[in-house]
């Protein structure tokens, strides 16, 4: 998502940069780094990072002057986890705004709160409540990545919405009509897509899914 400057008050975006620059510590902090020098972990990571900035630069314009895309998040937590993850959606999202043009500076920490911060948290939640509450079997590891997609979409709604209703004068018809709709179908669609995704992962490149594990697979955890 890129919110274009001039909408959200200026003391909500330097909050959102203080939680991003927050975010990025801790991220840093409890980051297994031996991924990074992993060669094959290491081509995953450029993979997911070069797809998601792609994605990210593939905009649906919504009124006025706001643009949605994919999050790609609950997949990306399934590979790497949710430190790594999200320092990759962060990378992604500021490679998009720095480097390609795509959203404005002012705004690119109240985006990376609401498209990598927001999201990953309900992803993390989901997966390790899946993890230990649920059998770790191939259909219950299928079921949390679409199932976790949609919440994932749910809580950026929920959160964008109550920006936009709160600071930026939005009736709720409006942000129904021009926004609310648009993440509904972009969030059915990615939990398709990122089903579809996480099936031919597991099927082909079971080693690109880090929190994905054999032995506790054929066990049934």
């Amino acid at each position: 998502m890129h919110m274009p400057a001039g909408i959200m008050p200026d003391w909500l975006l330097w909050w959102c940069n203080a939680l991003t620059l927050l975010a990025l510590i801790l991220a840093l902090w409890r980051l297994d780094y031996s991924k990074l020098v992993n060669l094959e972990q290491g081509m995953f990571i450029g993979a997911a990072y070069g797809f998601l900035t792609w994605i990210y630069v593939m905009n649906a314009g919504v009124t006025p002057g706001l643009t949605v895309h994919f999050l790609g998040v609950m997949l990306v937590v399934m590979m790497f986890g949710p430190w790594l993850a999200l320092m990759v959606l962060m990378a992604a999202q500021s490679t998009a705004t720095l480097f390609l043009g795509f959203g404005v500076v002012e705004t690119l920490g109240f985006n990376i709160t609401m498209c990598a911060i927001v999201p990953v948290v309900v992803a993390a939640l989901i997966h390790f409540y899946c993890y230990y509450k649920l059998p770790r079997t191939f259909p219950v590891y299928i079921f949390q990545v679409g199932i976790g997609d949609l919440f994932c979409m749910a809580a950026v709604n929920i959160a964008i919405t109550t920006c936009l209703m709160s600071y930026a004068g939005y009736m709720s018809d409006k942000i129904i009509d021009e926004f609310t709709i648009v993440l509904v179908m972009m969030g059915g669609m990615e939990a398709t897509i990122s089903t579809m995704l996480a099936c031919l992962l597991i099927f082909f490149l079971p080693q690109s899914l880090t929190t994905f594990s054999d032995q506790e697979y054929l066990d049934g955890k």
